[in-house]
């Protein structure tokens, strides 16, 4: 037989085991041992059971994976629902990947719920598996790219079971192009949520950069735009406008890190700063806020709660305040907080779960914010008698005073308006 039939008929041999072996790969990775096998391999990868519901591959223009039903379960000793849960997921590589430095062409996720916790003993449920996976990458630098992300209807649920902190993101979109390790991309986010009765909606963009190797995880030139409706705020809602300078978490610190954002909260501007250390045994927050001076009339009726008339138009003319929180033993504290009322400063501290308020005031014409029908002395001690008397039917400590004060027709100096909690006795 002639060499040229030979290798023609060598050829045509080869196409059709190759194409054999296509239609083995295809039908074979519709089959529960193929979802099985997949499940046992994400499962050593990540340390905790997974398991697939459905499995499709493709082949043209280059390999394409299509996952449907993962799910990753918890860590022993968290909650039964599963930690990851993934509706679909789709991987397309080039067929150059296959053969040298790890690359996807396009990596699309949808209706995923990711459920971070911390346990009772201040564990996480999420350190060991980021640490495995940050390990797949094998010995040395890291070497990946993903050309583009497209991540839609995700959910996020966090669980402090230190403090019984709990709150849930849905409606997650993330789009991002060009991805690869300690290098800069484009990114853009956008969420939404139900607390009670308010709609909340919420979208940036900015700059990405994620570093496995570091443990670093950042985001930089953020802008951002948010929305909040439901009762008791009108029917617009209010929106808040701002950018961030950085948005960071160090994996080896543990600490999450908010600087310099700026915003303008419905006619209200200020800055915002924080750190997130999520140690053990419980989780740390500390935050500073200054809000610039403002006109505190409109942002009032925006949120719902339009203040009083007064006798004096300039009343309430403007605020400015700032103050520094922190997270202690799980209980917040906002102290030291100091500010300007018109013309009177005021400092204080608040700590909510003991119900206790500490302010100090330089001096506040009270006569200025009677209403305006409230002309005559009596009526004016009989309006601040009424008002100390509503604030002692609250349960808390609250101790405030005042250097010097004009009521009605008296100068007071030194004055100190007390109530005591009616439960426990005042700390």
């Amino acid at each position: 037989m002639p060499l040229k039939k030979r290798l023609s008929r060598l050829l045509a041999a080869s196409a059709i085991l190759a194409l054999v072996a296509v239609a083995l790969l295809w039908l074979g990775a519709r089959t529960a041992v193929a979802r099985r096998l997949v499940g046992d391999w994400i499962g050593e990868a990540t340390g905790l059971p997974s398991t697939v519901e459905a499995l499709r591959i493709g082949f043209l223009p280059g390999p394409v994976l299509e996952v449907d039903g993962l799910a990753i379960e918890q860590p022993p000793g968290f909650d039964a629902d599963p930690l990851l849960e993934v509706g679909s997921l789709r991987v397309a590589v080039p067929w150059g990947s296959l053969f040298g430095a790890p690359a996807v062409h396009s990596l699309s996720i949808a209706d995923a719920t990711v459920r971070p916790m911390l346990g009772p003993a201040g564990a996480d449920n999420w350190s060991e598996l980021i640490s495995r996976l940050a390990d797949l990458g094998g010995e040395g630098e890291s070497a990946w790219s993903i050309g583009s992300l497209d991540f839609e209807r995700g959910a996020l649920e966090f669980l402090d079971a230190t403090s019984g902190a709990h709150w849930r993101l849905t409606a997650i979109t993330i789009a991002a192009e060009n991805i690869a390790p300690a290098v800069e991309f484009p990114v853009e986010l956008r969420l939404a949520a139900v607390v009670d009765a308010n709609t909340i909606h919420f979208a940036l963009n900015g700059r990405g950069r994620v570093d496995p190797d570091a443990g670093r995880y950042q985001a930089t030139a953020i802008n951002f735009r948010g929305w909040v409706g439901g009762e008791p705020l009108p029917l617009a809602g209010v929106e808040v406008l701002g950018a961030m300078e950085l948005a960071s978490y160090d994996q080896a610190t543990r600490v999450a890190m908010l600087e310099r954002c700026t915003f303008n909260l419905t006619g209200i501007p200020g800055e915002l700063s924080g750190t997130l250390t999520l140690g053990e045994p419980d989780l740390r927050l500390a935050f500073a806020v200054k809000i610039d001076s403002f006109a505190p009339r409109a942002p009032a009726i925006a949120f719902g709660f339009p203040l009083p008339a007064t006798a004096d138009p300039l009343a309430f003319q403007s605020l400015q305040f700032s103050l520094e929180g922190r997270m202690q033993d799980g209980h917040l504290h906002l102290d030291p907080i100091a500010g300007r009322l018109d013309d009177t400063q005021f400092d204080g501290k608040i700590v909510p779960h003991l119900r206790l308020i500490r302010a100090s005031l330089d001096h506040i014409d009270v006569n200025r914010y009677f209403a305006p029908e409230q002309n005559k002395a009596k009526d004016k001690k009989a309006t601040l008698e009424v008002a100390i008397e509503e604030l002692a039917r609250f349960d808390i400590d609250a101790e405030i005073r005042i250097a010097e004060a004009r009521v009605a027709g008296a100068k007071l100096r030194n004055s100190v308006i007390r109530v005591e909690r009616n439960a426990e006795p005042a700390k």
